[in-house]
Formats: structure tokens, C-alpha cells, sequence
């Protein structure tokens, strides 16, 4: 199982964005596979992607609006993958492992992507985040400075 990330999947439907050309060839190799047994993302991540793409991303206000609620009905319905709705037991995780980490920048989505990458037993992610790249593999991971 791969974890879907927010910039990941930002990427992918963003054609101007700078890493979409290397993500869209990632993606391709598994366009020919249930992606449900491949992938797995939370509603965390779903709200974040489609509030993203709402609000960036296209010059076009209608076009962002468009490609918001196609990508979210993707998303809900599991067409990209399995959707994980986050606990109230993984929400507590998440927000312990957000204070035990003052020394980072981690968000709370941030947070509760590795208490459920941890708990599903998921090594790597899809992603274009630093964040990732401490504990798991991310692919492709952020662009060099």
C-alpha cells in the first residue's frame, strides 16, 4: 500500500505546477491497476487537496472550481485510492505526536498522516514533502533547493 499525499495529488492534476510531469509518469504506472488495492489516503488529505485545488493552481476560477469537485468525487468515492476516515483515537495520536515534536514544523494533517501510515503499516508515501522524508520513503519527494 502507497499513502497519497496532498502535493502529490496537487501535482498530478496541476499542470502548471513544477513537478507535475515527474508525478504524472509515477502515476501512469499504475493507471492499468485497481488503485484501491494500491493506495490509500485519508479524508484529511482529501479535504486538504480539493481546498488546494479550489484555491490554486489555475488561472481560471471556474476551472479550479471544476477540477475541486471532480478531484473530491475521485477521492470520496475511492476511485484513487482507499479512503481512511480518520479516528477520534488516531486524531488524540496525532495531536500527542504534534506536541511531542515541538522542534518540527509539522501541520496537524502532517501529524495525523504518520499516526495512520504507522498504524496501517504503510513505508511510503507519494509525496512531494519534506516532512516524509524523516520516517518514510517519499516519492518523488521534494525538489532539491
Amino acid at each position: 500500500m502507497i499513502f497519497l499525499d496532498t502535493g502529490f495529488l496537487f501535482a498530478l492534476f496541476v499542470k502548471g505546477d513544477k513537478q507535475h510531469e515527474q508525478v504524472s509518469k509515477i502515476f501512469e504506472e499504475y493507471e492499468d491497476r485497481r488503485l484501491a488495492d494500491v493506495f490509500l489516503t485519508t479524508n484529511y488529505i482529501a479535504s486538504e487537496t480539493v481546498t488546494l485545488l479550489k484555491t490554486k493552481g489555475h488561472p481560471d476560477p471556474q476551472a479550479r472550481h471544476a477540477l475541486a469537485v471532480s478531484v473530491g468525487q475521485q477521492l470520496l468515492s475511492g476511485t484513487l485510492g482507499q479512503l481512511h476516515r480518520v479516528t477520534e483515537e488516531e486524531e488524540a495520536a496525532a495531536l500527542k505526536y504534534l506536541e511531542k515534536h515541538e522542534d518540527q514544523t509539522y501541520s496537524f494533517v502532517d501529524c495525523v498522516r504518520f499516526v495512520v501510515m504507522e498504524k496501517r503499516g504503510i513505508r511510503e508515501a507519494f509525496s512531494v514533502d519534506k516532512h516524509f522524508t524523516h520516517r518514510f520513503t517519499a516519492i518523488p519527494g521534494p525538489l532539491p533547493k
